[in-house]
């Protein structure tokens, strides 16, 4: 394995099926909870950034573009992560979505991951070839 070079475009589609079905499952939970380990939840929060967000991400694995969804959901969990973090919004997005500073950290690492793996392998998935 230790030799074996790794395939930037085939981590990038691993990535996308592991946020989608991650998404998918905490979303299931938290249709009947209030709390999954150390995040508070609701349902608008389970429906609409867990099962909604999960859902399209099997949706563009579906159709080969899981970079795109990659991309797009990158840049979703940093602008949710950077709301989290502002005073002026925090308080809102708690009282919306039950999101904690500790989600907008989850958010954060998220975030960056997605977007580093994009990044290191976009030149590959531009020359693939289309599905």
């Amino acid at each position: 394995m230790a030799g074996m070079a790794t395939n930037p475009h085939k981590l990038v589609q691993t990535w996308a099926l592991l946020v989608s079905s991650f998404l998918v499952v905490v979303g299931a939970f938290g249709l009947f909870t209030e709390q999954i380990g150390p995040l508070p939840t609701n349902r608008i929060h389970a429906i609409g950034l867990n099962l909604g967000v999960g859902l399209v991400g099997f949706g563009f694995a579906r159709f080969g573009e899981e970079a795109l969804f990659v991309l797009i959901s990158g840049v979703g969990m940093l602008a949710l992560a950077a709301l989290g973090f502002f005073p002026a919004t925090h308080h809102w997005l708690y009282m919306t979505l039950h999101m904690n500073r500790t989600e907008s950290y989850f958010e954060l690492a998220g975030g960056i991951v997605s977007l580093l793996l994009w990044w290191n392998a976009r030149r590959e998935i531009d020359q693939a070839p289309p599905p």
